[in-house]
Parts: C-alpha cells; structure tokens; sequence
C-alpha cells in the first residue's frame, strides 16, 4: 500500500515538473514574441520620425510589415514621392487613405489583395507614374479605373481576379511605357491588344499563354518592344541585356520618361 502510494506521489511531482517546465518554455515563447513585436514598434516609430524629421521624398520598408494599422503613421508623410512597403497586409480601407500624398509618384504593395474598391481609390493618386501590386485581387473593372491616373507611366499587376479581357481595359491608358502582368492568361489576342498601346516600349508575361505564333507576331509586328517572358528575354529578343533590381530599373525609366 506504501509502495503504491509512493508511486502516485512520485508521479504526480514528476506531471508537476513537466507542466512546470512546459509552461516556464511557453512564458518565454511570449516573451520573446512580445519583445520582438515591441522592438518592431519601435523601429518604426524612428523610422516615421526620421523620414518626417527629414522631409523624405521616399519611404521604403521592407524589414517587418505594414497592416492597417501602422499605415496610420505612414500617411503623416503626405510629401512622399516614392512608397514600398514589401511586407504586411493592406485592405482597402488603408488603401483609402493614398489620396493624402498628392505628390506619390512610385508606389509598390506586395502581398496586399487590392480589389477593384482599393483599385478606385488609388486611381485618385493622380500624380502616379509608377504603380506595382503583384498580389492584388482587382478584375478588369479595377484596372479600368487606372485610365485617369493621366501619367501613369508603368503597370505591374498580379491578380488570380483577371483574365484575358484585362488587355483591353489597359489598352485605354495610353500613357503606359511599360506593362508587366504576373500569372495573367494572356493569349494571343491579348497580347496584340497590349502592342497596340501607343507609347508601350516593354511588354513582361509571366505565366501567359502566348503561343510561339503569338511571340512571332510580336517580334513581326511591334519589333521595337522590349520583351520578357518568365523573367526572362524571350529567345527571339534582338537585344537582350542584363537588368538590375526592379527598383533600379524602374527609377531608370522614370527618369528618361520624365523628358518624354
């Protein structure tokens, strides 16, 4: 009986040593998540100081994310000509509130599913050149309120939202220099629409369904469009280069554009 009783004794010291222990780990796991979240805070906080302290022209952020919340701070700074913010998830609702910055010109949302809402909203930047949302979810009735953005200089679009028809509603904003669609079935047809705008000088499909035939026409036809297909020059390419990063190049073409 003493035996027996020693045993549930010593069994239940050691469940007791294991919960202990268990939750001594768990206590640290949150403290460490909420130091690291308060570090985040912090960082930003300076950050928005110091671009507003400056009067920076650009705000770039890609270490922690920006959500709704945080964008609070962000539209302190309406003075900003260039915003990339490569983390976190903005809505529609953060989106909104773009028509601060009157003089936006390169604006950059990754991983942020803008709608065809968010689209209207950011057709009322004005100012913009440069607009690049590689995860939005807008269909082409979002993509047609771009037409009144009227400098609208390069278009970089992702969305599972859109299909073919997307090539007209980007035909109808004539100022585009440059069209980059990401995971876009664009066909044959499609892509002939796109060669038709009158001041395009690259054309970049990922994931397209251009056939050879399509290619060749492209080639044939708009010879002094410069071609990616996959992020990469198209075999037939007359004069492929290497590229730097993306926003490199990009602040390369607004420049030259800037004269055009």
């Amino acid at each position: 009986m003493r035996v027996r009783r020693f045993a549930n004794y010593l069994i239940c010291f050691v469940a007791f040593m294991i919960a202990a222990s268990w939750l001594g780990i768990i206590s640290s796991m949150r403290t460490d998540w909420l130091d690291e979240t308060e570090v985040i805070d912090q960082q930003f906080a300076k950050m928005i100081q110091q671009a507003s302290d400056r009067k920076s022209r650009e705000l770039e952020i890609f270490e922690f994310p920006i959500e709704d919340a945080k964008f609070e701070q962000v539209i302190k700074l309406p003075w900003l000509e260039t915003l990339i913010l490569d983390q976190g998830v903005l809505t529609d609702s953060a989106v909104k509130r773009l028509n601060v910055f009157d003089k936006l010109r390169h604006l950059r949302l990754r991983m942020s599913p803008i709608t065809d809402e968010g689209m209207r909203s950011i057709s009322e930047v004005k100012s913009l050149w440069y607009l690049n949302l590689p995860h939005a979810e807008c269909t082409s009735v979002g993509v047609e309120y771009l037409q009144s953005l009227p400098s609208l200089r390069q278009l970089r679009l992702g969305s599972p939202e859109l299909g073919n028809e997307v090539a007209e509603s980007i035909s109808k904003i004539e100022s585009l220099r440059s069209v980059h669609l990401i995971g876009v079935p664009i066909d044959d047809e499609g892509a002939k629409i796109l060669a038709s705008l009158p001041n395009l000088q690259s054309l970049y499909l990922d994931d397209s369904e251009v056939s050879e035939e399509g290619w060749e026409w492209l080639f044939n036809e708009a010879p002094h469009l410069h071609i990616h297909v996959n992020q990469k020059h198209h075999d037939r390419d007359p004069e492929p280069h290497e590229h730097g990063s993306e926003l490199g190049s990009c602040r390369m073409v607004m420049k030259v554009n800037a004269y055009s």
